[in-house]
């Protein structure tokens, strides 16, 4: 009896050793990826500042530097809301928040111009499909504003959460 009483226990305590491991891997891979993608967002920042218009073809580019597996590169319109670049869903680039026809997706448009109205950066958590899905998943994504000919410009990168 106490030697299964021992072996219980001696399992319990494995148990939970291998899910705090678990854990503790799956925070490393979060830290991981807010970084990857804050330094996206900061590059993409610095080339529109040094090249301009030019930069946004650059950004745009599927199978460029910005566009990851899991992240890419987004630029918003603060006044519309609309994407202006969004590699992975090409057809609601230019598509004004407002008319969005999916409510989540029009809360997280909301969402994104929201949390930057007031500061230059955010972190903000929403609702979005991944590339080539339609359902929505949790997103996390980092927001910049910067001002492009004196009109206000977000650029978001961001990674889903399984």
């Amino acid at each position: 009896m106490k030697k299964n009483l021992l072996l219980n226990f001696l399992a319990i305590v494995l148990g939970s050793l291998f899910l705090v491991n678990i854990v503790k891997a799956e925070e490393s891979n979060y830290q991981e990826q807010k970084l990857l993608v804050q330094k996206l967002v900061n590059q993409a920042a610095e080339l529109i500042k040094a090249k301009g218009q030019a930069a946004l073809e650059i950004i745009a580019d599927k199978n460029g530097k910005f566009n990851t597996k899991d992240s890419y590169v987004f630029i918003t319109s603060s006044e519309t809301g609309a994407d202006l670049i969004n590699p992975a869903f090409q057809e609601i680039e230019g598509l004004p928040a407002e008319d969005y026809i999916d409510p989540v997706t029009k809360a997280a448009q909301m969402t994104i111009v929201n949390a930057v109205k007031d500061r230059d950066t955010a972190w903000v958590e929403y609702l979005w499909p991944k590339p080539q899905e339609t359902k929505p998943s949790k997103k996390i994504s980092y927001l910049k504003k910067i001002f492009v000919n004196g009109k206000a410009r977000i650029i978001g990168a961001g990674f889903y959460l399984r």
